[in-house]
């Protein structure tokens, strides 16, 4: 049985490797600039123009994007050119949530209070490797004797999958301040990392030999036996095995607990200057549902080199994806087959979330026109992600908001987002893309980011409390 375990690990960690999207942080530029109740997920210390507000269940929020470094069409015709652009570190990455309650009252009789609550799926996922596995796959084996091609370093694989459950509290100190606060706790469902990764080529003696060393360390814990997973997936009588988990799966089994917090605030400095800063998932979940770990120790493997111009990747040939599909099929078969593989139970563990720190200044050409400038950093495995956003907002009275803006993002400086906001009485739909690379052609989206959600808002009154918010 054991040696299954190992094998299909094994595959699950070279399909993680080669085909996996990252995630892990789910992030927005565009959104915070509408007049919604999410806004209090991008900054607590937000100005809520509402005096109540419930979102549809399951519709609140749905969030999902993706960026590559990668796009469609680059992925069936690479060439040198790209290769030259692409930076020594490249990200996959991948997230999704879904906001399944979130509601939100401004205590009566203090109106400057705004307490909240909200349920919410995150799924995020993390895939970074080295310049030097593209350059493999464009250039084949041209390498000079003895040269060291690196592909994978440590932390290379990240993904994670939680509940979290959250109590916000926001509060209008004056109309040129306001801070606020969310505190999460946190169930998790699945959790898969890598803390040490060394994964690489050298070229021999013969010129299309090339020798492959690994060194590999991560942890994975689940709410089901990784055993169990194993025999349901082998089960040919099992026609949907993700479908038959699901039924088996309950609450019981998940034993994985954290906790977290977001803080932020804004500060009016005069009718035309604002600035807001926040800083979101300080946290951490520690895994105790069956948690492994894996170890995939050195033991170098010799195998040829390729052509790429006359061999796998000459896309001329009417055969081209069957012939990619037969050579990788062979490599990753005598990859896993060479594998010194270990998987072992494990002791619990902590993993701390991917951290997000938010800074943004507007600038106020008349109550209902701004200009913001935003910067965010995402941590993730303890690397800085820096990225960063201009946009313009117009808001159209009560019931219409528009927000457009660029993007910057390190595999792309030109992300153009466009996002809507429609309030009509007591109902409320908001959309945005809020960046993607391209809009005209699919085949070159490398980045993607999406948001739309419902909610039923309880517009405040404005004798209340006096807001520099324009409502």
């Amino acid at each position: 049985m054991k040696q299954y375990v190992y094998k299909y690990f094994g595959v699950f960690l070279l399909c993680l490797f080669c085909f996996a999207t990252q995630g892990f942080a789910q992030e927005s530029y565009l959104l915070k600039e509408l007049r919604i109740p999410q806004v209090l997920q991008e900054n607590p210390g937000a100005v809520v123009p509402y005096d109540a507000h419930i979102s549809f269940p399951a519709l609140g929020k749905v969030h999902m994007g993706a960026n590559s470094p990668l796009s469609w069409g680059e992925m069936f015709y690479i060439s040198d050119n790209w290769l030259k652009r692409k930076g020594k570190n490249n990200m996959i990455r991948f997230w999704l949530q879904d906001d399944i309650i979130n509601l939100g009252f401004r205590e009566n009789g203090r109106e400057k209070n705004y307490f909240s609550i909200i349920t919410t799926l995150k799924v995020d996922a993390n895939v970074v490797f080295q310049k030097d596995l593209l350059a493999l796959l464009i250039d084949g084996n041209t390498s000079p004797q003895n040269e060291k091609l690196s592909f994978v370093k440590n932390n290379f694989i990240s993904v994670n999958s939680y509940f979290e459950l959250g109590v916000g509290y926001n509060r209008e100190v004056n109309e040129n301040i306001s801070f606020g606060l969310n505190v999460k706790y946190l169930l998790g469902i699945l959790n898969a990392h890598t803390k040490k990764a060394d994964l690489s080529l050298t070229t021999g003696e013969n010129y299309h030999e090339l020798v492959l060393d690994q060194n590999i360390q991560g942890k994975f814990a689940c709410g089901h036996d990784l055993y169990y997973i194993i025999d349901v997936l082998q089960d040919a009588s099992i026609k949907n095995p993700l479908k038959h988990l699901i039924q088996k799966t309950s609450l019981r089994d998940f034993k994985n607990h954290g906790f977290s917090v977001d803080v932020g605030g804004r500060y009016r400095i005069n009718d035309m200057f604002e600035v807001n800063a926040s800083v979101l998932d300080i946290g951490f979940i520690k895994w105790t549902s069956n948690p492994y770990q894996l170890n995939i120790d050195n033991k170098p493997f010799t195998f040829e080199g390729y052509n790429p111009e006359g061999d796998v990747l000459d896309n001329s040939n009417k055969d081209y994806f069957s012939k990619i599909k037969e050579y990788f099929k062979g490599l990753s078969d005598s990859l896993l087959n060479n594998f010194n593989t270990e998987v072992e139970e494990s002791a619990s563990y902590t993993k701390w979330l991917n951290t997000k720190v938010n800074i943004w200044a507007s600038v106020y050409a008349s109550p209902k026109d701004r200009l913001s400038l935003s910067f965010r950093g995402l941590f993730i495995n303890n690397i800085l992600i820096p990225s960063g956003s201009v946009s313009y907002t117009r808001n159209c009275g009560k019931w219409f908001d528009v927000v457009i803006g660029n993007t910057f993002k390190p595999n792309s400086v030109f992300n153009p987002g466009l996002g809507m906001n429609f309030t009509l009485n007591v109902f409320q739909l908001y959309a945005a893309v809020d960046y993607t690379n391209t809009l005209p052609y699919i085949d070159k989206v490398k980045n993607l980011n999406l948001i739309f959600g419902i909610n039923f808002v309880a517009p405040i009154e404005k004798k209340k409390i006096k807001s520099s918010y324009p409502y």
